[in-house]
């Protein structure tokens, strides 16, 4: 084990709340239908085919961000933001790298219950040397995270561990306890968003593939790698294996992204009877597992 680490927001939070968050993990998470994307899996594969004129392409990103219902939606916020953060880095990718943009959707993402926007918020916030902001949204990320005992020992642990640690040594210690003050109150602002957003997120999970890798095994002889997230787009075959592969986006580097392919390659659905492509958009955690909390902080 490397370090321990100061992660405890939930034990931060004023006795009320952290009493509330405490029976929602008891209870269950709130009743919701899983949301509708605005823009199908299959368009978000053409936006990336180079066989298509890029006008085209570009033409169909357009009326996804002009989309009425895109403010509600935190799975196509998330996507844009990812598709924004890589830019032309994603082979194939129709737009260039665009920072601003890329805050703006995942940002509101993260209010409407994304986690993994949460993360790439802090990534991004630190990557452009903000580093108190960064710590707030690390803060945040794991505090929604790593609500759930079953995340204790997991990938999502140790790569929250491992991106607090990234930041920590950019700030002063000394400010920690504002960071959690306004980490406390955006949690109290937003938590009801927040959940409602993962309750739908939660409801999709009979859709995602599966793998029979449960961890990610490196050549040998490298050294662990570093955590990270790497978002693929997934297209099967009607075995249920994967026929094409797109590297979408990846933090804090874009190398995570091929470190990680072997273990999307993985990813299996249910064999169905007609050709008919299927696709899935599947984020990679990965966690080096060097890292744990720390559960000495607690008041």
């Amino acid at each position: 084990m490397k370090r321990a680490l100061w992660l405890g927001i939930g034990l931060c939070l004023p006795w009320g709340l952290a009493t509330s968050v405490a029976a929602a993990d008891n209870t269950g998470w709130i009743a919701a239908p899983p949301s509708q994307d605005i823009m199908p899996d299959a368009d978000w594969v053409t936006l990336f085919d180079q066989s298509k004129p890029l006008a085209d392409r570009q033409h169909m990103l357009a009326n996804l961000e002009q989309s009425p219902g895109l403010k509600d939606d935190p799975e196509d916020l998330y996507r844009l933001g990812s598709l924004y953060h890589m830019g032309e880095h994603a082979p194939g990718s129709p737009v260039q790298e665009d920072p601003v943009k890329a805050t703006l959707y995942l940002g509101n993402a993260a209010l409407h219950g994304s986690t993994l926007a949460m993360a790439k918020m802090a990534e991004l916030k630190l990557a452009a040397g903000q580093y108190r902001e960064a710590m707030n949204w690390a803060q945040i990320y794991s505090h929604y995270a790593l609500m759930s005992p079953a995340s204790q020992g997991t990938a999502t642990e140790s790569y929250a561990a491992e991106l607090v640690d990234r930041i920590k040594d950019k700030i002063d210690q000394s400010v920690m306890p504002a960071v959690m003050a306004d980490v406390n109150s955006f949690v109290a602002q937003h938590d009801a968003d927040i959940r409602l957003g993962m309750a739908r997120e939660q409801a999709r999970e009979h859709h995602t593939p599966k793998t029979p890798k449960h961890y990610y095994v490196g050549p040998l002889g490298s050294r662990a790698s570093d955590s990270g997230i790497a978002d693929y787009m997934l297209v099967f075959n009607a075995d249920g294996t994967v026929a094409t592969m797109l590297l979408i986006d990846a933090v804090p580097r874009p190398n995570i992204g091929t470190t990680m392919r072997s273990y999307a390659a993985s990813m299996t659905l249910k064999p169905q009877d007609n050709q008919r492509p299927r696709y899935a958009w599947v984020p990679v955690l990965l966690g080096n597992h060097e890292y744990r909390m720390d559960s000495a902080h607690g008041g």
